[in-house]
């Protein structure tokens, strides 16, 4: 159950992880209310909204950025997904790249797949002006100020770097204290398609670093790019994160083994969030059950 108000006792959010005490879940069997409530069915929250396209550009060959103006007010966290539809059939799960206290669009980096039925039309066919199906917000992955003073690893593959890069906006603007290290991995150097912004905000803030991959041992002699996998850098470069957070997006197998990898350098597994693109699809037709789990396909 999700609860509006702040006034309920410390009982009812008793066991539950720190991202769902802060976006405002309770155990409702525990809550015994003070104040008068209203209740909502929750098939009023998982409706689906249009959005306008107000910017769209490609940030490289293969990567979109779509900026959009959501018809209804949408509360959300840096770092959090939303659910796109296609044609009333097709629905796929993008990561918000955008700041919902500084930015007044929603910020979506789009890779295009190759076959792939949603991302080829978004990248392809959605023309600024147009409007799309959107649902959500969703997902654990996302800044907590009770953190500030704890160092931060983070480690994207390809698009998993659009939640990351809001999240440590996020966490500079809150005046994060701890170092904060930023690994994105791609396989060309070209894929990079954040470079520039984020060498930039690296000279900027003196305790944010970050470390461009790239896995082709073929790309160009770039001094300032490191040829290795995101992870295997960032666990050669952090070997005790007993007292650190870490923020885990991307390729469902590099999350899997970089969380166990995490774990072993002495990560605590509370502080290890992930996103590994995997959509949570809550209005399903035809399906009897309340939750569906599916693949975090980006097509």
């Amino acid at each position: 159950m999700v609860s509006d108000s702040i006034n309920y006792p410390n009982e009812a959010n008793l066991g539950l992880k720190d991202t769902l005490i802060e976006q405002g879940y309770i155990l409702s069997c525990q809550c015994k209310p003070t104040d008068t409530i209203s209740v909502k069915l929750a098939e009023q929250y998982e409706i689906f909204a249009k959005a306008l396209v107000i910017e769209k550009k490609m940030l490289s060959d293969n990567v979109c950025q779509l900026k959009l103006h959501s018809a209804v007010n949408l509360y959300y966290r840096a770092g959090q997904y939303i659910n796109v539809r296609m044609n009333n059939t097709q629905i796929r799960s993008y990561s918000l790249a955008s700041l919902p206290t500084q930015d007044d669009f929603l910020e979506l980096h789009i890779k295009r797949m190759p076959g792939g039925i949603v991302s080829n039309w978004l990248c392809d066919e959605i023309r600024q002006g147009d409007t799309i199906e959107i649902q959500g917000a969703y997902g654990d992955c996302f800044y907590l100020k009770k953190h500030a003073d704890r160092d931060i690893v983070m480690i994207a593959t390809g698009t998993g770097l659009a939640p990351l890069f809001g999240i440590v906006r996020e966490a500079i603007i809150h005046g994060h204290h701890g170092d904060i290290k930023l690994y994105h991995g791609e396989r060309e150097q070209q894929d990079l398609y954040l470079d520039t912004e984020l060498r930039l905000m690296a000279e900027q803030h003196q305790n944010f670093s970050y470390f461009p991959c790239v896995s082709n041992s073929d790309s160009n002699n770039d001094k300032h790019i490191f040829h290795s996998r995101a992870s295997e850098l960032a666990f050669t470069q952090n070997k005790n994160l007993a007292n650190c957070v870490l923020y885990l997006c991307g390729s469902p197998e590099m999350v899997s083994s970089a969380r166990k990898q995490a774990y072993l350098n002495g990560a605590d597994i509370k502080n290890i969030y992930a996103d590994p693109f995997i959509s949570k699809e809550l209005r399903h037709a035809n399906s009897t059950s309340d939750l569906e789990l599916k693949r975090r396909l980006t097509d």
